[in-house]
């Protein structure tokens, strides 16, 4: 993911502090609001791209400040055209947290529709080619799957299909909204998240050295890569890719390879998938 795409993520999530009123509000109290109970309008995830604020829908609660958490469970990898059961799943130990909601949409680096999502129960709806340009996919709650008056947790399931083909890595993008049920727009705690699946294991495609900088290049490494010379783990190191692929780069590694010398180089993900040996000789 490229740094405009990860600034326009930050920015866009922003989104969600508004967005928030969408999910639950009462028109009655709120009038400048809209009541989505049954779900909200697309593009309401913090995905790059997705709509901007309306200064009159401001939601008047918190943005990622509150005691809950909200994940996505999905694979570490996926496999072209298999089906994969998803979770999207709330937790808190704040008790006023009565009321839940979310909304997830699914796409590659270059944010197209990343294969399909589908409900496999009364709790989920799915909104097809809709969202910035009319073309992406969205799930989220129904207005039977908020589960109203339910306390510490509230969690949906649904079935996603990867891409027929690898379209390299994929990102779950996903906001949720653990409400006070209290039938207003105010005190309620909006949480994003992105999780980004792999097209496979790490592969090593090339090596670099600029000043006393190795730079590693390749496919499918993780925010919590190692690098590894000769065996040995390379410190103070960093992965510029924000869990997306692109380089692993070890700061101090590149004084210790020499001009015309050749070493061997390997990547281990914080999952434990490594890459093959790569054979990587200095220029002269």
């Amino acid at each position: 993911m490229s740094t405009t795409d990860r600034a326009k993520l930050v920015c866009l999530v922003l989104f969600f502090f508004a967005a928030g009123a969408l999910f639950f509000a009462d028109t009655r109290v709120a009038p400048t609001a809209h009541a989505f109970s049954s779900g909200p309008p697309a593009g309401y995830t913090g995905a790059p791209l997705e709509n901007t604020c309306s200064a009159t829908d401001c939601h008047r609660g918190s943005l990622n400040e509150g005691p809950g958490n909200f994940v996505i469970e999905a694979p570490a990898i996926y496999e072209p055209g298999e089906t994969y059961q998803i979770k999207a799943r709330h937790i808190t130990n704040d008790s006023s947290r009565r009321r839940w909601g979310f909304q997830v949409t699914v796409l590659t680096v270059a944010n197209n529709k990343a294969g399909n999502l589908e409900s496999i129960n009364g709790t989920t709806a799915v909104l097809d080619d809709d969202g910035p340009g009319f073309n992406r996919q969205y799930i989220e709650h129904s207005i039977g799957g908020t589960f109203q008056g339910q306390t510490s947790q509230g969690s949906w399931m649904f079935n996603w299909t990867a891409p027929d083909t690898d379209v390299g890595p994929v990102i779950f993008y996903a906001a949720g909204n653990q409400a006070n049920n209290d039938g207003t727009n105010n005190g309620d705690q909006i949480y994003t998240t992105a999780d980004v699946v792999r097209s496979g294991a790490p592969r090593i495609t090339g090596a670099r050295v600029e000043g006393k900088k190795l730079i590693v290049t390749g496919e499918n490494f993780d925010a919590g890569a190692s690098l590894f010379l000769n065996g040995a783990k390379q410190k103070k190191t960093s992965n510029d890719s924000e869990n997306v692929s692109g380089a692993v780069i070890a700061r101090k590694s590149g004084k210790k390879i020499s001009r015309g010398q050749t070493v061997m180089l390997q990547i281990r993900n914080s999952d434990d998938s490594i890459t093959e040996m790569f054979e990587f000789t200095r220029p002269l």
